[in-house]
């Protein structure tokens, strides 16, 4: 086997140790969404090593570029309303704050694909798909709020219901959007570690 396709390529430190710890942090994500066991400090531990993965990303993407800064302001968004669930809220503001992470998470990636698109070409792919990917949840969530009944055949019904007080039944939509992110996260790293992103594009 060639193992030149699995060195690193990236230029600095920063894209390296950003590359490691996305990929880490979208490994626990993934895994957490195969349990419905509480696990509050590693779901803790699982935010903070991709709040620290996504700052790295967005430096190498330019942070001072509109469309970086705005997908980190929205993940710090979502990471701080999830952080609040895995300590304990009210059952009756439960969906609120899912409802609050799982937005939030899907327009952070919505805006980070946006700005692969003004890249090269490799970029440009996965950042179609990103944008694809972010888009149908995010529709779910705005059509399922307009549209009465729409939400339950978009898999957001549980979420939304549980938004006016309801018990939350079906986690499944906020399951849907922690795998969407954890595999645009690897895809991400993937780009980071083989030197694809740059901030002097």
């Amino acid at each position: 086997m060639n193992m030149s396709i699995l060195s690193s390529r990236a230029q600095t430190l920063n894209a390296k140790v950003g590359a490691v710890t996305l990929t880490l942090g979208a490994f626990m994500t993934l895994a957490l969404t195969h349990t419905t066991i509480a696990l509050a400090p590693l779901r803790i531990l699982a935010l903070a090593i991709a709040s620290f993965a996504a700052w790295a990303f967005s430096d190498e993407m330019g942070i001072r570029k509109p469309l970086n800064r705005a997908g980190l302001v929205c993940f710090f968004i979502a990471a701080a309303a999830k952080i609040q669930v895995a300590l304990g809220v009210e059952e009756h503001l439960m969906g609120r704050y899912l409802l609050l992470y799982a937005a939030f998470l899907m327009l952070a990636i919505l805006f980070w694909s946006v700005a692969f698109l003004h890249r090269q070409s490799s970029l440009k792919r996965a950042g179609a798909v990103g944008v694809l990917a972010a888009l149908g949840p995010i529709v779910a969530i705005v059509v399922g709020h307009i549209i009465v009944g729409a939400g339950a055949a978009l898999g957001v019904g549980s979420l939304l219901a549980a938004t006016q007080g309801g018990a939350l039944t079906d986690m499944g939509f906020v399951t849907l959007v922690e795998r969407i992110f954890g595999l645009w996260a690897y895809v991400a790293a993937w780009m980071l570690w083989r030197g694809h992103i740059g901030a002097a594009w």
